[in-house]
């Protein structure tokens, strides 16, 4: 394979792949994942927030469209 990933950069340092003991290997690999998944939910959280944004946006025109009013709020005034 051509394309063969020999090196790794890690914290500004480049480490050849094939000096890099099991436990190493399992540690990039770990951290690897994590970085996907951290990746992963920041993904998630956008499309959670713009669809929060699209129904808070479609809730307020069907209140507008439906003309349902927000209780009228009375406040009774305390004698001293």
């Amino acid at each position: 394979m051509e394309n063969e990933i020999k090196t790794i950069n890690y914290n500004g340092e480049e480490y050849d792949i094939a000096d890099l003991t099991p436990r190493a290997v399992e540690a990039f690999n770990v951290l690897f994942k994590a970085q996907q998944n951290l990746t992963e939910l920041a993904t998630s959280v956008k499309l959670a927030q713009a669809a929060n944004a699209g129904v808070a946006v479609e809730l307020n025109s069907i209140l507008k469209e439906d003309k349902i009013k927000p209780k009228v709020k009375i406040e009774v005034e305390k004698k001293d």
